[in-house]
């Protein structure tokens, strides 16, 4: 959904079309600065969260945030979440 204040122009520019996956825990964005890196994610119940390193998914906890992915471990193994790409 586009602000009414914004333009066409801007909006489409502004505006990715991804596929996102309908199940797990989907990167939409990252955010804040270098020393106070932020993301919000889409949880696999459909909600939305803004976490930061530290904060806790489930069973897995987010221990990096960079400029298009984050850190989560659990057990010992991490792995990475992307922003979804293009389509």
């Amino acid at each position: 959904m586009t602000n009414p204040q914004t333009s066409r122009s801007v909006a489409q520019t502004a505006t990715v079309t991804a596929k996102i996956p309908s199940h797990g825990v989907v990167l939409l964005g990252t955010f804040g600065s270098e020393t106070a890196p932020r993301a919000l994610l889409r949880l696999p119940d459909g909600q939305t969260a803004t976490v930061q390193v530290g904060s806790r998914i489930g069973t897995r906890q987010v221990v990096a945030i960079d400029a298009t992915r984050i850190a989560l471990a659990a057990n010992g193994r991490g792995t990475w979440v992307s922003v979804p790409g293009p389509d």
